[in-house]
Formats: C-alpha cells, sequence, structure tokens
C-alpha cells in the first residue's frame, strides 16, 4: 500500500464527513490520517457492528466500507444502511482485496457506489472520495433547494386560495358575493343540463331597511345585515347556497328543489329573520323580509329565472311585505 498525502484538494475544504470501516488498524490509521489532512470530519469503524451504531447516531457524507471483517461482512452493512430509510442516500465506497467481477457485483448489488481495489493507491481514494463527496453535497442542496420551492409553492398556493376566497366574498356578511353566485349558479344550470332535476331561486329583500339606516345610523344598518345573513344561513339546509345580491338584497340557490320544498324552506328563512332582533347598543332592531321564488326554467336563461324571482318578490312588496310570493308563470 502506498502512502500519498498529495491528493486533490477541490471540495477538502469543507467539513464533510466520512466514517472509514475496517477491520484492520493500519488501513484505518492510514485513511483516516490522511483525509483529515485533506479537511474531513473522520470518524473510524473497527467493525460492521460499530459502523452501524455511529453512522445512525450521526450520518456522515460518505462511507468507505471493507468487505471482509468478521461477525458482519460489508455487503451485511451496506444492505442494512440501504433498508434504513434515514440512511440509504449516504454513498458507499468498497474498499477490498477481492478483485474478482462476481465480488464487484454482489458490491454494487448490495448498494455501493464505487468499489476500490486493495493495495490501493491514495491518489486514486482522494480522487474518488472527492468525486462522490461532491455528488453527494450536489444532491444535498438540490434536495434542499426542492423543498424550499415546494414551500414557497405552497406559500404561493395558500395566498391564492386566500385571495380566491376574498374575491368571492362579501367583505361585510361573509357570504358568497354576487360574482361567485352567478358561477356556482351556472354549475347547477349545466347540471340540470345534464339530470334534469331541477332548482329553485329565492330572492329576498329586508323590508324597510332605509328606515334603520335612517333611525339608527348606517353602523347599525350593517349590524343587521350581518345578522341578517346568519338568520338565513341558520334556516337554510346544507346544500343550500346564499349570497349577498346587494345593498338589502340576499339570494339562495335551492339544488335539485321545487316550488313546494323552495316554499318550505323560504318559509323557514322569513320566520328566522322575523322572529329575531339585532341588538345595538342600547336598541333592539327588529326587521322582516319579503321573498320572491322562481323555479329555473331550461326554456328560458339563468338570468330571466332571477328576474321572475325578483319579479316576484316585488309583488310581495306590494301585497304588504314580509311574506313569500311564487312567481306565478313558474307553475
Amino acid at each position: 500500500m502506498e502512502e500519498q498525502k498529495d491528493g486533490p484538494t477541490s471540495g477538502c475544504t469543507e467539513k464533510q464527513g466520512v466514517v472509514i470501516v475496517d477491520d484492520t488498524t493500519e488501513n484505518l490509521r492510514l485513511l483516516a490520517g490522511i483525509l483529515k489532512d485533506c479537511g474531513y470530519k473522520v470518524r473510524p469503524a473497527p467493525s460492521g457492528a460499530r459502523a452501524l451504531a455511529t453512522i445512525r447516531k450521526e450520518p456522515p457524507d460518505l462511507i468507505l466500507l471493507d468487505i471482509m471483517m468478521p461477525e458482519m461482512d460489508g455487503y451485511e452493512v451496506c444492505r442494512r444502511l440501504k433498508a434504513d430509510e434515514k440512511l440509504r442516500d449516504i454513498p458507499v465506497i468498497f474498499l477490498s482485496a477481492l478483485n474478482d467481477v462476481f465480488d464487484k457485483l454482489a458490491a454494487f448489488k448490495a448498494g455501493g457506489v464505487d468499489y476500490i481495489c486493495k493495495p490501493f493507491q491514495m491518489e486514486e481514494v482522494l480522487v474518488r472520495v472527492n468525486t462522490h463527496l461532491t455528488i453527494r453535497a450536489q444532491q444535498k442542496t438540490l434536495v434542499a433547494q426542492n423543498a424550499e420551492l415546494k414551500k414557497k409553492n405552497m406559500l404561493i398556493e395558500e395566498q391564492a386560495g386566500k385571495l380566491q376566497l376574498i374575491a368571492s366574498r362579501d367583505s361585510l356578511t361573509g357570504l358568497s358575493n354576487r360574482r361567485d353566485f352567478i358561477e356556482k349558479a351556472q354549475q347547477e344550470e349545466r347540471h340540470f343540463k345534464r339530470t334534469r332535476r331541477e332548482f329553485s331561486l329565492v330572492l329576498l329583500d329586508i323590508d324597510h331597511f332605509k328606515q334603520v339606516n335612517d333611525t339608527y345610523g348606517h353602523e347599525c344598518g350593517d349590524a343587521v345585515l350581518v345578522k341578517t345573513a346568519r338568520e338565513i344561513e341558520g334556516a337554510l339546509r346544507e346544500q343550500d347556497i346564499v349570497a349577498r345580491w346587494g345593498g338589502e338584497e340576499f339570494i339562495c340557490l335551492l339544488p335539485e328543489t321545487g316550488l313546494d320544498g323552495a316554499g318550505h324552506v323560504a318559509g323557514k328563512v322569513r320566520l328566522a329573520i322575523a322572529g329575531r332582533h339585532c341588538q345595538y347598543g342600547d336598541s333592539l332592531v327588529t326587521v322582516t323580509a319579503t321573498l320572491g321564488i322562481s323555479l329555473y326554467d331550461v326554456t328560458s336563461s339563468l338570468e330571466e329565472s332571477i328576474r321572475r324571482a325578483d319579479a316576484a318578490l316585488y309583488k310581495g312588496k306590494s301585497l304588504g311585505r314580509n311574506t313569500v310570493v311564487v312567481y306565478e308563470a313558474a307553475r
């Protein structure tokens, strides 16, 4: 064995960790000394069991592994390393006096990345150590960059989700806004065309809302809108959708629901609003609502169905408010 300490210096300035596994003390001493001179952090291990223990305690960047050792040979050590998810990516260079092709194939099959025959030239050892440590460092950098990229992508997706939520919500009540409601209603319209399962629309307007603002102020009016939104949500079914349509108007989408079912749901909503009051300062503010219902008609557009609900709503206003009216031509 020729001792050669003037190996390549590229990559030797970083404190990369190397574990040397060999039951021959002279080999351990020689390899450890030269690799330490190159600036590596070296840990010798005189047996397979000791090697596994030290590697598991502090995983190195590279392992130099002898094959012929008592109790546990290098093949078995390597197989155990590769079976461990936390250690399997550490490169293993086999060092052995076995020079048969079969032995080399067995080493690569066990998971080794390289094979150096004894007696070895230190120049060759240093070149190969440097090469695999460089590759290992690049792999770790790539993993770190991928992890950072994944983290940034998740953050971007999270922010995009928040922006999408903000864009689809009414800032005061937290309900869907007009645009979001139209998108969901169009989805239901497409569902109807596939399945012919009808759906209904309910347009709701708070009665005499202008008087609330004039009497108690716009902050009170906002509180009434929020309270009304919560009452509507509480009276609707899980599958129903409600949105703030504008001002003191709200609109509901009732999937797979005919006029009879829509009338029942709308009645619950009307009673929920009329049966509650809104506490604002020292005042108890009670409001009612008028609701208009239309059944989606495939012979017309979604916009026309909404106009029909609006027509029913205004008929209810003319009848004295606090009532539910079904668009007559929808039957």
